[in-house]
């Protein structure tokens, strides 16, 4: 993995994730970096395993540690914050796009399921608007 340094304009490397991947949902939480899902071969290959892994990357000591997985494998899925929590969103399960939601909290290690989409959805971005 390669993180930018704004202060010298220049792309450094950093500690490896502990399952290599793609089609991974990443966002931050608490100063870490989460590394959620994803598929574990070059998507064109039909041998490829979807993953339920999550990551947490510390940038403080570089290094990635496995959190709790998520209840089921999502290839490309949207992952934001929400208050204090990161919300996994849609994905594709290889057969299907998805349209369950649920929940991490950092502070229990643990994933909950929340309300469904009205449409599956895989790859889509997802963010938090404050309302005025």
């Amino acid at each position: 993995m390669e993180y930018y340094d704004p202060h010298t304009n220049k792309w450094n490397m950093c500690a490896p994730m502990c399952k290599r991947r793609g089609g991974v949902g990443v966002a931050t939480c608490d100063g870490f970096l989460y590394a959620v899902g994803g598929h574990d071969a070059p998507a064109s290959n039909h041998c490829s395993r979807l993953l339920d892994y999550v990551e947490r990357y510390d940038p403080k000591t570089d290094t990635w540690t496995m959190v709790a997985p998520l209840s089921m494998p999502r290839d490309a899925v949207g992952v934001c914050l929400l208050g204090d929590r990161l919300y996994a969103v849609g994905g594709y399960d290889g057969q299907t796009y998805l349209n369950t939601m649920e929940s991490y909290d950092p502070q229990t290690n643990e994933w909950t399921q929340m309300a469904s989409l009205n449409i599956g959805r895989a790859g889509a971005c997802v963010v938090v608007i404050k309302q005025p």
